[in-house]
């Protein structure tokens, strides 16, 4: 090791939460150091997109240079499938290029990402610990030791503060007895990268199928006929119910070959790779004696589409203030740290909550068909309806989330549905044609038919579920209260504001 001793604050994690971490602390002066136990650069299981919000992010702090991107191809467009069938294809509506935002997304596969990022913390003057393991993490008189290792052996680092970073395995939550298991709210995935794809370079491709339900695959093209493909699902549901994610993420990939006309010839060129992630609806607490969590560590996660790398920097971003402000008054116990619980839910819940409680309405495998045909309809409407795919969509990965606005859009068509289906209805009962199998009777079908296989397959499962959906609405106030969703105009602009 290149260096040992003392510190302001170490840094378990070198990834983009625990990169923006270090540069955030290092541009103020502070000594800083992290500790990553990977070589970089290095792969790392996840879709590589970077949508509008992390570019401003990463703008912000320098880095699109270093990571070239002007160079780089803009995903401005997606297109859904539900099995078959082409839901959606078109602009993503709700990217608008406001709040300093490009209009557009950028694929940066993790190996060139993650080393743009922590190479600039180190240049910004945080120390980095490259190929080194976090073993210990304790508190003694006010004091953090951290027990690191690497080939040459095990030193011991001390700083007031150490900050988690390190993911869903997260070494210092065990040691603030904060790490999450609870499998309602972590997600899985696999993740491959494709040679041979012909698609348009500016369109992401994102489907969805009964098997993977709740869950949903994705291709994010990186050019010169290369894509990452992969799939997640909740945790909760694979072990239930028995599914291997791996045969459903080579089944879909085979059946894409023939749906897809751009993946007809598609070859993996890597072999699957698969990971976890922790959403927001798991967090209980992130701050303790000593320290905070961040990024995934803390479960900063989009419950509905597990996008995690914007957020994982947001909270970094957001929990520098808080260490700024500990150190600066030489105090470091849990209340302390506590602030940036407050603030992270100032900048977190107004979005987060409510997409919070539609993943938590989904959760349930025996009413996939009901919310496959509701989600259907959803992106059906969203391409030739703008204002609606403009609001509505960015409950699947959109910044600016209006649940308000959202709420009303979909209450609207929810009513127009309703009154459609039941003229349609009472026309074909009068006409002797009896109910018909589509529209609003078939969706109250599929609805009838999931909530009875629910109750007779598990009723106790059913009865927590229906429970958490009640604690999902006891807690939707901030989404409703706010005009404005904080995470609009990023979270260096709750540090400008003070």
């Amino acid at each position: 090791m290149a260096q040992t001793g003392s510190f302001d604050v170490i840094v378990a994690g070198g990834g983009p939460s625990g990169a923006a971490m270090a540069w955030s602390l290092a541009v103020r002066g502070i000594k800083v150091a992290v500790i990553e136990r990977s070589e970089f650069p290095r792969e790392k299981v996840c879709g590589d997109f970077v949508e509008p919000a992390g570019l401003r992010i990463i703008d912000r702090m320098g880095c699109s240079d270093r990571l070239d991107l002007s160079s780089r191809t803009a995903i401005s467009k997606v297109r859904a499938y539900y099995g078959p069938h082409i839901a959606y294809h078109n602009d993503v509506a709700y990217y608008q290029g406001e709040a300093g935002m490009p209009p557009h997304g950028h694929v940066i596969p993790r190996h060139d990402l993650d080393a743009a990022l922590l190479e600039n913390a180190r240049a910004a003057g945080a120390t980095i610990f490259y190929g080194s393991t976090v073993k210990q993490v304790r508190r003694e008189g006010g004091t953090m030791h951290v027990s690191v290792k690497d080939k040459a052996g095990t030193i011991e680092l001390t700083a007031p503060v150490v900050v988690g970073a390190d993911g869903v395995q997260s070494v210092v939550a065990a040691h603030a007895g904060l790490r999450r298991d609870d499998k309602r709210h972590i997600g899985i995935s696999q993740r491959v990268y494709l040679e041979g794809v012909e698609l348009d370079e500016d369109e992401a491709c994102i489907w969805f199928d009964d098997d993977h339900y709740p869950g949903y695959g994705w291709i994010f093209p990186i050019g010169d006929g290369r894509a990452n493909a992969g799939m997640g699902m909740l945790s909760e549901t694979t072990e239930r119910f028995g599914i291997s994610l791996q045969q459903c993420f080579r089944e879909s990939i085979d059946r894409l070959k023939y749906r897809h006309p751009g993946c007809k010839n598609v070859r993996m060129a890597t072999k699957p790779l698969g990971g976890a992630v922790h959403m927001y609806g798991g967090i209980t607490r992130n701050h303790f004696a000593g320290g905070i969590l961040v990024g995934d560590a803390g479960g900063f996660v989009d419950p509905m589409t597990a996008e995690g790398i914007t957020q994982g920097m947001e909270s970094s971003i957001i929990g520098a203030r808080t260490i700024v402000a500990a150190l600066e008054k030489g105090r470091f116990e849990e209340a302390d740290f506590a602030r940036f619980e407050d603030d992270f839910r100032a900048y977190f819940d107004h979005s987060m909550l409510y997409l919070s409680f539609y993943a938590t309405m989904m959760r349930n495998r025996h009413f996939g068909d009901f919310f496959l045909s509701m989600t259907k309809q959803g992106f059906e409407r969203a391409q030739h309806d703008r204002e609606f795919a403009r609001i509505s969509g960015t409950g699947f990965g959109g910044l600016n989330v209006q649940p308000a606005a959202i709420a009303a859009q979909l209450w609207s068509g929810i009513g127009r549905h309703i009154a459609t289906g039941g003229v349609a209805a009472i026309a074909d009962l009068v006409a002797g044609r009896g109910l018909p199998r589509d529209g609003f009777v078939g969706d109250w079908n599929l609805w009838q038919r999931g909530w009875r296989a629910s109750v007779q397959s598990d009723r106790a499962w059913h009865m927590s579920w229906l429970e958490d959906i009640v604690r999902a609405v006891t807690k939707l106030g901030p989404s409703f209260t706010q005009n404005e969703n904080p995470r609009l105009q990023g979270p260096f602009a709750m540090e400008d504001d003070r």
